[in-house]
């Protein structure tokens, strides 16, 4: 045992860089209460989040009963006053719903309408998916995906590992897609020693209607050992915030230890020297040398944890910018999917971040 702990203390994660562009300061936290109904439906299980104009979206991860909601969102002295909820709406009305396993996991504005990602369910052998759906949840399009990502190929994905983060590019000609863990001919799940854990941050291109860009990043190891046989670490949410440059949200869990289990941290990614890895069917067998994106640590979310109302991070599954401060400064708003409370006591949290790009 004592071989096995120095074993897993030496081995090192993604550390903060000491020229790092971006640093990130705490303003708030809010938190809506358990099993709160609106229109007759709970909200909770919140696992995708996006801002515009004043108004937040916010998706379910309940395949049996897929819901968007809507909320205005107001900010008073950098803190969350107050969420008002406007609307919520039942994906349930078309047969994509019905033929697909709505497992979602982000939602982002596309212009007038919805970008949502959903896992499928690998065990089932749906796949994930990537679609568009008009405000009032009519389903617009479908989109095409590589077909390693598909269940029983060639490079079998994970179940419940598959689409969970989503951003629209900068500069509005595409989006970009993350899986939450590596491919099972990519790599291995993340394990309490260092492994090789590749996920795929790939770019959807509008005009060619197909992947074009894609780059291999290695996650973080999990670093709480867990008191129960399960523990897990993966991408949750990302985003792009300059050409090359993305912020990412892993989600670390170690069970036994209750409202304890969780690790979250962002990192800032940078893709410029990173090998394109689209053709690439198999990373871990690739004879090709692979470089992988630059990755440094930007915040650690225990950081915090004294200042939160019940002293814990939750399941931190949404990222999204939110308004702007007075100075400029964009805000983060980062929620968390409580299970519905499922397996145990949970909260909808929500966590407010300054960005600050330093001089």
């Amino acid at each position: 045992m004592l071989i096995f702990i120095l074993l897993v203390s030496s081995c090192a994660t993604t550390k903060a860089s000491k020229e790092s562009t971006y640093r990130i300061k705490y303003l708030d936290e809010y938190v809506v209460p358990s099993k709160l109904k609106f229109s007759d439906q709970v909200f909770g299980g919140i696992s995708g989040v996006d801002y515009k104009n004043g108004e937040l979206i916010m998706i379910n991860d309940s395949p049996s009963n897929p819901l968007v909601f809507k909320s205005k969102l107001v900010l008073k002295n950098s803190k969350l006053d107050t969420l008002i909820f406007t609307s919520v709406i039942p994906l349930n009305d078309h047969p994509f719903y019905k033929e697909n396993a709505l497992d979602m996991e982000s939602i982002r504005y596309d212009g007038d309408h919805y970008l949502i990602s959903t896992e499928g369910n690998i065990n089932k052998s749906l796949p994930p998916r990537l679609f568009k759906i008009d405000t009032l949840g009519n389903f617009i399009e479908n989109y095409p995906i590589p077909d390693y990502f598909l269940p029983a190929g060639e490079n079998q994905p994970r179940h419940n590992g598959v689409f969970e983060g989503l951003s629209m590019s900068i500069n509005s000609e595409g989006f970009w897609f993350a899986n939450e863990l590596p491919l099972e001919a990519d790599g291995k799940a993340p394990k309490l020693y260092n492994t090789k854990s590749p996920i795929r941050l790939s770019y959807f291109d509008r005009d060619q209607h197909k992947v074009t860009r894609q780059y291999a990043m290695d996650l973080d190891r999990i670093t709480k050992i867990p008191l129960l046989p399960f523990a897990i670490n993966g991408l949750t949410e990302i985003l792009q915030i300059e050409n090359n440059l993305f912020i990412v949200l892993e989600r670390s869990y170690s069970a036994g230890h209750k409202s304890k289990g969780n690790n979250v941290k962002l990192f800032l990614v940078d893709i410029t020297n990173a090998t394109d890895t689209k053709d690439i069917r198999q990373l871990k067998n690739s004879s090709k040398t692979i470089t992988y994106v630059e990755k440094s640590l930007l915040f650690d979310f225990k950081s915090i944890k004294s200042k939160l109302r019940h002293k814990i991070i939750d399941n931190l599954e949404g990222l999204t910018f939110g308004p702007t401060l007075p100075n400029g400064n964009k805000t983060l708003i980062i929620a968390s999917d409580d299970n519905f409370s499922s397996y145990g006591p949970q909260i909808n949290q929500f966590i407010i971040l300054e960005l600050i790009k330093n001089q």
